[in-house]
């Protein structure tokens, strides 16, 4: 998943940046800022709760809806 973002300061036509799918957020690195799996991207931030998370934690099922939207199972 990414966007395109027009930068008109810099004379650059236009970049594309990767927004996270668990978060929905672009990470300031840019894509170094995370992973890809499968053609999606998790940012860092992301990558890190999901190992750390448990069933129980208040994220939980937001981190697991994101990582339906990678196989499919939920249209963004």
């Amino acid at each position: 998943m990414y966007r395109r973002i027009q930068q008109r300061q810099s004379g650059q036509k236009g970049i594309l940046l990767p927004v996270c799918v668990v978060c929905g957020e672009t990470p300031p690195k840019g894509i170094a800022g995370g992973i890809l799996v499968s053609r999606c991207f998790i940012c860092t931030r992301c990558e890190k709760e999901i190992v750390r998370s448990r069933v129980g934690d208040s994220r939980y099922s937001e981190i697991k809806e994101g990582l339906k939207r990678i196989w499919g199972y939920v249209k963004p």
